[in-house]
């Protein structure tokens, strides 16, 4: 599995050239879209960690585009990079999670609001989580180590361990799991998650997620 995906909708005067430098100088796997229209298809497809998204005078009705993510309950982060001032109070109305003025923020603050950003959904202060004192997940890398060593994981079984993350502590319903880990594009796969649940058990121990009929999974941290 890959680092840490973003997807990147530019403004049609493309005027971000450093900032996405300097993203893929910092492991982050990038892929731009030149309008709305690519954007969706692109989340139609496949799933991102982040979008970032800007407006300009001639994307206003990118606040619009937002909003529907929301109402459609697309739970990938949202930043917005704009240089328009004194539109931060209306970018959070509209259900970014996060607002950059381009003309005041520089390239560095960018990654380390991203940074921020991930960890906070992860609910920690560093690079990783620990499942277990000898087991932790590197949150920026999709990487999992056991006694230091990393242990291979397709791409699935990663995308599973790291949905639950977010939401360690709660049960998370087969479907929102199944949301959460394949695109919109893809038919019914409850049967391979439970598939890939049983191999994530073989390798961590049968208690790392519990699962219940009603309630669905959940990640088990024992520390």
């Amino acid at each position: 599995m890959s680092a840490l995906k973003i997807l990147v909708l530019e403004n049609e005067d493309s005027s971000n050239p450093q900032i996405i430098k300097v993203l893929e100088e910092n492991g982050f796997d990038i892929e731009i879209c030149k309008d709305d229209n690519e954007f969706l298809d692109s989340i139609y497809e496949k799933h991102y960690d982040l979008y970032l998204i800007g407006i300009n005078e001639n994307s206003i009705l990118r606040f619009d585009l937002m909003k529907a993510l929301n109402d459609f309950e697309d739970l990938t982060l949202k930043m917005v990079i704009t240089s328009i001032p004194n539109t931060t109070k209306r970018s959070f109305l509209y259900g970014c999670d996060e607002c950059v003025i381009k003309n005041i923020a520089d390239e560095k603050e960018i990654i380390l609001r991203i940074k921020a950003l991930i960890r906070r959904q992860f609910n920690v202060y560093t690079d990783t989580v620990l499942l277990r004192k000898n087991i932790e997940y590197d949150i920026f890398n999709k990487r999992i180590f056991k006694d230091k060593h990393e242990i291979y994981l397709s791409e699935k079984p990663l995308m599973i361990i790291d949905y639950l993350l977010k939401f360690r502590g709660f049960f998370v319903s087969s479907e929102s799991l199944e949301t959460g880990v394949y695109p919109a594009n893809s038919k019914s796969k409850n049967a391979a998650i439970r598939f890939h649940i049983h191999k994530i058990r073989q390798l961590f121990g049968n208690d790392i997620i519990t699962s219940n009929r009603t309630n669905g999974y959940k990640i088990n941290i024992k520390l």
